[in-house]
């Protein structure tokens, strides 16, 4: 079994570069000291995020290219988000010298292949020692000329809310299965797989939220990171709108979840309300122009005089805050 603190930081690399493609826009790869990349247009679109051993992931409960799955799909939904298409990644890893090599090469192996399938590729990075293992990535993206961003401020009274997934609160449900120690059992699987790795459709970003001629449909749209309450308050906030939830739409959602519920003792309405880590799309759009791939959840309103924007379901409060970084 051949551990990272065995190999010179040369010899790591020739057993991870080689799972990363090149395709044409890539002019330098990894080897050098930077990357050049070929655009399509000079406005770039710019995000980083990071994943920490355990505050992001459990080892035990996870794999080597899960955790690299989940680190390209978390910046290239910050991309899609705005409406633009991703175009390279740069990875920055730490990991102690006891970590497997064999590890680390599935992990770069799962990052670069989630980041293929949506036109991404991994042009380089750094790698470094640590106590613990984290994975840093800066996600590029690009939009055309004349194509403006998709801000989470462009949300108006009457347009409707609606997400790019089919169902809400797995990878909250995955996570409660973990914690609960859990997550071997066979209800858990699925579950514990989409926490681990979500795997959204991002392409709704820049094709379903955009007409043929690359004009935005949808007004105003963010990923689902920290859960649909949360963010959707972030939406509201930036719009100056209210949001109103549909109980019977997301009592679907809910459904889904109601075996993990029960064998948790735990309510799924939380994990669909506050759950984060689904990384889809959620856009609002003028109420006769919801694209396919997206399904409508809710509704946004006019302020009142003086209050402020927040999300509700059917009308009332919604308890609970969501995920924080911080918290």
């Amino acid at each position: 079994m051949t551990r990272i603190a065995h190999l010179t930081e040369s010899g790591l690399l020739t057993r991870i570069v080689p799972a990363l493609t090149r395709p044409p826009a890539v002019e330098v790869g990894p080897g050098d000291d930077a990357a050049v990349v070929r655009l399509a247009s000079p406005r770039v679109v710019v995000t980083t995020d990071t994943l920490t051993q355990d505050h992001d992931f459990l080892l035990r409960a996870t794999t080597g290219a899960r955790i690299g799955r989940k680190a390209a799909v978390q910046n290239l939904a910050d991309i899609a988000a705005m409406g633009a298409h991703p175009v390279a990644l740069v990875v920055s890893v730490s990991a102690p010298g006891s970590t497997e090599v064999a590890f680390l090469e599935d992990l770069s192996a799962g990052l670069a292949a989630r980041a293929e399938r949506d036109g991404a590729s991994v042009v380089g990075g750094d790698l470094g020692a640590a106590d613990a293992l984290s994975v840093t990535v800066t996600a590029l993206g690009q939009l055309r000329e004349g194509q403006a961003p998709i801000l989470r401020s462009g949300a108006r009274a009457g347009d409707v809310l609606a997400v790019g997934s089919p169902s809400l609160g797995r990878s909250a449900a995955g996570l409660a299965w973990i914690l609960a120690e859990r997550d071997r059992e066979t209800g858990a699987r699925d579950l514990v797989a989409w926490h681990d790795a979500p795997d959204p459709d991002l392409s709704l970003g820049w094709t379903a939220a955009r007409r043929a001629d690359g004009t935005a449909i949808a007004t105003a749209m963010l990923d689902i990171s920290d859960g649909l309450v949360r963010d959707g308050r972030r939406l509201a906030t930036a719009s100056g709108v209210t949001i109103d939830l549909e109980r019977d739409v997301l009592a679907h959602d809910v459904a889904q979840l109601a075996d993990a519920g029960a064998a948790l003792g735990a309510d799924p309405w939380t994990w669909v309300l506050h759950g984060g880590e689904e990384h889809a799309m959620l856009a609002t759009f003028p109420a006769d122009e919801v694209p396919p791939g997206f399904r409508r959840i809710g509704t946004c309103g006019a302020l009142a005089d003086g209050a402020g924007a927040e999300v509700l379901l059917d009308g009332g409060r919604i308890e609970g805050a969501g995920f924080d970084h911080f918290a």
